[in-house]
C-alpha cells in the first residue's frame, strides 16, 4: 500500500494530513506513521482500547471537530453512516475481526468437544493444546467468548445435564450417578447442592412436572418422526436475543450469508438450536444458535460454524402464528405433554425449523416446527 492509497487513518477513518506531520501518529521508533493519525497511535501503540462502534460514537459526538479537521460538512447522522461503512475496511478493525474470528472458531471447536465428551476427563491444559493457544491465552479467550472460566463451564454443563435427567426421566439417583461418571454418588450430591442450593431428591420433588394422573384435554399432538443427521451453518447468539437491534443484525448477517453461498432449494430452511433445557439453564447462559439447514458443501467463514444435529426419533410440534407464542408451547410440552406421553426427552437439545419467514407471510401465517428428541419410557 503506497502513500496515495493511505488516505484515511487505519483506526478512526479520518483523512490523514500528510501536509502537517504533527497530525500523524508515531511509530515505536518515534518516526511519523503513514497509516495512523496522532489521535490513534503513539509510539507504536493505540492510544485507546475501544471497539469499532465506540470509535464511531466518539467521532459522531465530535462531528464539528471531524469536519474542521477534514474540511467536510457532515451532519452527525451522515458521519455515522459514512464511518460505519468505512471502518470495517481499515487495517485495525480487519486485523481485530480476523483475530476474533480465529478465537471464536477455536472456542467453538472446544465447546463441541466438551459437549461430546462431557463426562470424560477434560483437562483444561489439554483443551488449550487442542485450541492451539497457550494455557494462559486459552483461559482468557474462553472466558471472553463464553463469559465463564472453562472449569466453571464444564462443571455447570455436567450438573445441568444431571438435572435434566432428574426432571425428564425416572432414573434412580444411583443410575444417574453411574451414567454421568461421577466418582461417587456423594461427590455428585455435594457438587449438586453447592450449585443449586438444594439436594437432588429435593430438586426432583420440587420441579418434576405435573401429576400424570390428571390428563389435560387440550394437549398438542405432535408427529413422531425419525430423522437423519442434519448439517447446519450457524451463528452463536449468546445473549444477543435480549437486544432487538443486535438480534436483527445477526439475522441480517445470516440471510446475506445464505444468499451468497447457497443455491435456492426447498430444504435450506432457517433454524434455531437450543442445547439446553429452558427449565434449567438461565437465559443468560443458554447455548443458542441460529442458522440454516444445508445439504451442500459449504464451509463456514468468519464467526459462522458448522453445527450437526444428531438423527433419531423426534416429537415434532407444528406451530402456526407469532413467534411470541412459542415459549408457551415449550412450557406445555415440558410440563404437560411429556409427562402424559409414552416418551421422555432424550437430551436437553431442541430446535426449531422455520418453514416460512416474516418476509414472506403475515405473522398469523408463520409456520414453525419444534423438534424434541425422544425415547420411549
Amino acid at each position: 500500500m503506497n502513500r496515495a492509497d493511505k488516505q484515511y487513518c487505519q483506526s478512526c477513518g479520518m483523512p490523514l494530513r500528510f501536509d502537517v506531520e504533527e497530525y500523524l501518529g508515531t511509530n515505536s521508533d518515534h518516526s511519523y506513521s503513514d497509516e495512523y493519525c496522532y489521535y490513534c497511535l503513539k509510539d507504536g501503540g493505540y492510544t485507546v482500547d475501544i471497539s469499532m462502534s465506540e470509535m464511531v460514537d466518539i467521532w459522531v459526538k465530535y462531528t464539528d471537530k471531524y469536519n474542521w479537521y477534514s474540511n467536510t460538512n457532515y451532519t452527525p447522522q451522515e458521519l455515522r453512516t459514512l464511518l460505519n461503512k468505512r471502518l470495517p475496511t481499515l487495517k485495525r478493525w480487519r486485523q481485530k475481526e480476523e483475530t476474533e474470528s480465529q478465537h471464536h472458531k477455536a472456542v467453538s471447536r472446544i465447546k463441541t468437544y466438551i459437549d461430546k465428551n462431557l463426562f470424560s476427563d477434560l483437562d483444561p491444559e489439554h483443551l488449550a493444546v487442542m485450541a492451539n493457544l497457550s494455557f494462559f491465552h486459552f483461559r482468557k479467550v474462553f472466558r471472553n467468548t463464553t463469559g465463564e472460566n472453562v472449569g466453571t463451564y464444564i462443571q455447570r454443563l455436567r450438573l445441568e445435564y444431571v438435572t435434566h435427567l432428574l426432571i425428564a426421566t425416572n432414573q434412580s439417583l444411583n443410575d444417574i450417578q453411574q451414567q454421568t461418571n461421577y466418582e461417587t454418588k456423594f461427590s455428585l450430591a455435594k457438587a449438586f447442592k453447592k450449585h443449586f442450593g438444594i439436594s437432588m431428591s429435593g430438586y426432583r420433588t420440587k420441579y418434576q412436572s405435573v401429576n400424570t394422573l390428571e390428563m389435560p384435554s387440550n394437549l398438542p399432538t405432535p408427529e413422531i418422526r425419525r430423522i437423519n443427521n442434519l448439517n447446519t451453518i450457524c451463528l452463536d447468539v449468546n445473549g444477543a436475543f435480549r437486544n432487538a437491534h443486535t438480534y436483527q443484525a445477526i439475522w441480517g448477517q445470516l440471510k446475506c450469508y445464505k444468499e451468497k453461498y447457497l443455491l435456492k432449494t426447498t430444504n435450506n430452511h432457517f433454524i434455531s438450536i437450543s442445547q439446553d433445557n429452558p427449565q434449567i439453564t438461565s437465559p443468560d447462559l443458554r447455548r443458542l444458535y441460529i442458522g440454516f439447514i444445508t445439504d451442500q458443501c459449504v464451509m463456514p467463514e468468519g464467526k459462522f460454524t458448522l453445527q450437526e444435529i444428531s438423527g433419531g426419533m423426534y416429537a415434532v410440534f407444528t406451530h402456526q402464528g407469532s413467534y411470541s407464542q412459542l415459549p408457551e408451547l415449550y412450557k406445555t410440552i415440558h410440563e404437560q405433554w411429556l409427562p402424559h406421553s409414552r416418551y421422555i426427552q432424550k437430551h436437553p437439545l431442541s430446535f426449531e425449523v422455520y418453514l416460512n419467514t416474516p418476509d414472506e407471510v403475515t405473522e398469523e401465517e408463520l409456520i414453525t416446527e419444534v423438534y424434541i428428541p425422544i425415547d420411549k419410557k
